[in-house]
Order: structure tokens, then sequence, then C-alpha cells
């Protein structure tokens, strides 16, 4: 059974409503959030942006690996992960699936373990910039699912509207 919950709207929006307690981005390893869900983030979400700059850019060893940011809203808050998902990213032009499967995959198991009982928020992550291929990353993503929500927790992915 499918346990990924799909709408639509801004996911960044919904998390300071209080409808996520860890929102997850992809990211490549050069510190720049300059396009798409990164570059709202880095101008809403400083703090996200900051932790990203703390770690070296290019290092190829931030692969399955990931930064958060815990931000405040109000009387509660939530948690921004960055999660090194690709090495680099599509320029003009380019259509190079540029994603690593294998490291969101570990990406994934390490936010099982570590907050399995939270409400998760994507994006349409690696679908977009790093090149990824849909069906791989929803099938990693609906695996991921199961098991949060088999810990009381639940995963939604938030498509931009």
């Amino acid at each position: 059974m499918n346990k990924l919950i799909h709408i639509k709207g801004d996911l960044i929006k919904l998390a300071q409503q209080g409808e996520f307690d860890v929102i997850v981005q992809g990211c490549n390893c050069f510190n720049t959030m300059g396009s798409g869900l990164a570059k709202q983030i880095k101008a809403e979400i400083p703090e996200a942006y900051q932790v990203d700059q703390e770690t070296e850019a290019g290092d190829v060893n931030k692969l399955g690996n990931y930064t958060i940011a815990d931000i405040q809203v109000g009387a509660s808050g939530f948690t921004v992960v960055n999660a090194y998902t690709q090495y680099d990213f599509n320029k003009t032009g380019e259509t190079v699936d540029h994603f690593e499967y294998s490291s969101f995959e570990v990406i994934l198991r390490k936010l099982e373990i570590r907050a399995g009982s939270c409400r998760f928020g994507f994006p349409l992550i690696g679908m977009g910039l790093a090149g990824g291929d849909k069906v791989r990353i929803m099938t990693l993503l609906e695996a991921f699912a199961v098991r949060v929500n088999a810990q009381g927790g639940s995963v939604t992915l938030v498509e931009f509207a």
C-alpha cells in the first residue's frame, strides 16, 4: 500500500504553518542554492543556506550526507534538511542525470533512523536540475514513506503550485 501523500502547494509556507516537522531539499555539492526551491530556501530561510555554506564547496564526500537547520516559527518550528543528493547539476541545455540514487537512499535511511516518527515534506526532489529519473526517485520515496508510516510519521510530496 502506498503511504506517500501527494499534494500541491508551497513546501516552505506549509512548513511555516506547522504542517511538517522536517522538510528535505536536494542539494548539489557546490554550495550554490541558486535556482528552484533551493533559491527560495536561501531567500526565505537563510539559516539553511548558512549551514550549507559551512561545508566545503565541491567536496564529493558530502554525497549521502546532509546538513540541518532548525527553524523557529512562533512557539513551534521545523527542520530543514539540505540533502546532498547530487554532485553537480544541469547547466543550460544539458539533460544529464546527476542524481545520486544510492546517496539519496542512504540519506533516507539516516532520516528514518533519526526522525522516523516525524511529518516529512519533500519537493519533487531530484526531478528538476538534477535530471533524475522520476520513477526511480518515486520508488525510493514510496518505500521511505511506508517505513516512516510504520513508526507513526508521514511523508508528503509537495508539488509547487
